[in-house]
């Protein structure tokens, strides 16, 4: 909408046979729709949201992409990394694919490059740019739902699950958590190497080409370091329990400006934060965020601005955000970032970018349309920092 429909919008408001005391809010009413088209991009099946965060445009890739994952390159581009299934050969296989760009929303019109197939099922991915190159990891298991392709007759059907059966049980197709660097050249990963938990979220780069990774294994919060992801990650630290007996399925850090690792930590559907002062060693009790959900997501931005990301399951299965000014005050309130028809959104993933902030998520379907990867870039308003929050923190401040 250009300025001139703009002013004739408005001057049609003025002539309209209204009280005087009405016309402020008839404006206002205007001014609030034509900031609402301009901000706000129909996305089709995606509903942004209506309040808080402006969302800048949100755009799908469709295809049967799952588990999706996004990082900055050190090239300035980003990279998309995410799971898809097609027939190759006559064969169902699980595909790591990868695409890149500078402009984030035009990722999915980029050439799509296969990273690594399996006929396994393909979940859990996650990237980071290392001082080594793109690190992905991911994890494989057993295919618990067999994606058939409609209109095969008997006999076809009998070929196609025999060859399924016969490539799964090659002896390289091991189930488990995994990880590898992405080779410059495009070629397909290679050097795969056995990863020693499951990680649902991005590893974090430290200073000095460190890598922490926080993951899970045997129902607890393992923190992994590696100073060289050839010679693979060690255990250095395990997050207290938050209560015996009580399990951790999701785990995610971020480094603050501060230098402190900060961990939140999803139990039961609650999450958790936990802190760190020595790169994952040691880690403070975990306190409840008073949040729910499942699958969180940490991002920071250039001048610290702490993101938790994550999926509400509780309500419309959209994806959810809230904003922490520097990883360790109160966290505001939380805003509805991007939801779906299909009420189904799985595992977003954020980054900071320039002025912004990222997500990409899953968006699964119950029907037999094939789920697709939502790409969505947005930054938060003035009143998403809540100054309620904020006047909390400066109050404990005094008081130390």
């Amino acid at each position: 909408m250009n300025n001139k429909a703009i002013k004739k919008l408005i001057a049609f408001v003025k002539m309209l046979k209204a009280p005087a005391k009405m016309l402020p809010y008839l404006i206002g009413l205007v001014i609030s729709v034509i900031r609402r088209i301009t901000q706000q991009d129909d996305a089709g099946l995606v509903d942004l949201t209506e309040q808080g965060f402006v969302c800048r445009k949100s755009v799908q890739i469709m295809g049967g992409c799952g588990s999706p994952a996004v990082a900055t390159l050190s090239s300035g581009n980003i990279a998309a990394v995410y799971a898809c299934e097609r027939i190759k050969d006559d064969v169902l296989i699980s595909s790591l694919c990868l695409q890149k760009s500078k402009d984030p929303l035009k990722i999915g019109s980029q050439a799509k490059h296969f990273l690594f197939s399996t006929p396994l099922q393909l979940g859990n991915v996650t990237a980071a740019q290392t001082s080594q190159g793109l690190l992905v990891g991911w994890r494989m298991r057993s295919n618990d739902r067999l994606h058939i392709p409609s209109g095969l007759e008997k006999a076809e059907l009998n070929s196609y699950l025999e060859n399924n059966f016969a490539l799964a049980s090659i002896g390289d197709c091991k189930e488990g958590n995994f990880y590898a660097l992405v080779p410059d050249t495009g070629e397909e990963i290679t050097d795969i190497k056995t990863a020693p938990a499951c990680f649902t979220a991005p590893p974090c780069v430290l200073s000095g080409g460190e890598i922490l990774w926080l993951g899970t294994k045997n129902g607890k919060a393992e923190a992994y370091l590696s100073q060289n992801i050839c010679k693979g990650f060690r255990l250095v630290g395990t997050v207290p329990e938050i209560e015996s007996g009580r399990t951790v399925s999701h785990a995610c850090c971020i480094r603050l400006k501060t230098g402190r690792m900060l961990a939140v930590i999803c139990s039961a559907g609650e999450f958790f934060s936990s802190f760190s002062d020595d790169t994952g060693a040691r880690w403070s009790v975990p306190k409840s965020l008073d949040i729910k959900g499942t699958a969180p997501n940490l991002a920071i931005s250039k001048d610290g601005v702490a993101v938790l990301s994550f999926v509400d399951p509780t309500k419309d299965q959209s994806i959810r955000c809230c904003i922490n000014k520097d990883g360790e005050s109160d966290w505001c309130k939380v805003r509805l970032l991007v939801s779906s028809t299909a009420k189904n959104m799985r595992r977003p993933c954020t980054i900071a970018t320039e002025k912004e902030f990222f997500t990409v998520s899953r968006q699964r379907f119950c029907g037999e349309k094939e789920s697709s990867v939502v790409f969505t870039q947005w930054k938060p308003l003035k009143e998403d920092y809540d100054p309620v929050a904020e006047a909390k923190h400066k109050k404990r401040k005094r008081k130390k």
